[in-house]
């Protein structure tokens, strides 16, 4: 009896080896139903907010926290108010990858001086969630991975903006970054509560990026076997199309090799309208003065207007 118990543990084992080594099959790129439901989630559980420190700033706050998101993992996130403000907008802002939610402290001093709040969550595997060194997997991308995980969280995010009385959850801008406007196109595609969303030197079409991009961890991912198809559901192009019609801003570099032209031009392409695109001479996040001034108009146009005063 003891033998034919071990024969089955070891038979369990192998099955359960060959399970994990099959690939998952992602949704295809025009089942939107099947998409969507790759990113939902239940919106009634509790956040389980914990406070951090305060930090005041003179023109704002730095507030720390954290909230049960995706798999209930805790989230840490920062939300930045500026003072004197009374339920300000909010720009919910996406960092690129190997960034952490700090990088939101950069925009907030442009932004609070406008009266717009900043919140930013960590990403899977990044700042305080990271788990050693930063590297790209096929799993990173799979079901239930790191970047699925993350677009759920921001939309966690969103539940705990509309908790606060002193932040308005009528007036939320997506701001998405490199790796944060290729998230970024997937949250606001799948949630109807971005009012508008600032894509910049973000890209689409995952087979371009993975075969032209020259960012070191895409180069490993593509050494690791990463083939065509594999992030159909975390890819900005069968996303990016659901945001019409908010209004959609995106910027990119005409010398950028690691979002190259190509995976801006595809995003472009998936956006409907309203949108706006801004070309710029330089390579990725190597905006010049000028079209950062483009941007923070922008974000601060859409952020101050309600829908309706929009439309009137």
């Amino acid at each position: 009896m003891e033998a034919i118990a071990v024969r089955r543990a070891v038979l369990g084992l192998i099955l359960l080896a060959i399970a994990l080594a099959l690939p998952v099959v992602a949704p295809a790129a025009d089942d939107w139903d099947a998409l969507r439901a790759v990113y939902d989630y239940d919106a009634v559980a509790p956040l389980d907010v914990q406070l951090g420190p305060t930090r005041p700033m003179g023109a704002y706050v730095v507030e720390s926290l954290s909230f049960t998101g995706a798999g209930d993992e805790r989230v840490p996130a920062l939300l930045i108010r500026p003072t004197g403000v009374e339920r300000p907008p909010c720009v919910l802002f996406l960092h690129g990858l190997g960034g952490s939610k700090q990088d939101a402290e950069f925009a907030a001093a442009a932004l609070t001086p406008r009266g717009i709040a900043v919140l930013a969550i960590d990403a899977a595997r990044h700042g305080e969630r990271a788990q050693g060194e930063l590297e790209l997997t096929p799993d990173f991308a799979a079901t239930g991975g790191p970047l699925v995980r993350t677009v759920i969280d921001n939309r966690r995010a969103i539940d705990y903006i509309a908790t606060r009385d002193d932040v308005d959850a009528e007036r939320v801008v997506l701001v998405g970054v490199s790796m944060g406007a290729i998230l970024g196109s997937v949250v606001a595609g799948v949630d109807e509560r971005v009012d508008a969303a600032a894509l910049l030197v973000g890209g689409g079409d995952w087979d371009q990026l993975l075969t032209t991009s020259e960012h070191p961890l895409v180069q490993r991912l593509r050494a690791a076997g990463a083939g065509p198809g594999f992030m159909t559901h975390v890819d900005p192009v069968n996303f990016a199309g659901h945001i019409s019609p908010r209004p959609v801003l995106l910027v990119n570099g005409t010398q950028d090799m690691i979002v190259p032209r190509v995976a801006a031009e595809a995003l472009q392409a998936a956006v409907g309208e309203p949108r706006e695109i801004i070309w710029y001479e330089g390579g990725h996040v190597d905006m010049p003065l000028d079209v950062l001034g483009s941007v923070l108009s922008w974000i601060t146009a859409q952020a101050c207007v309600t829908p309706v005063e929009a439309a009137g």
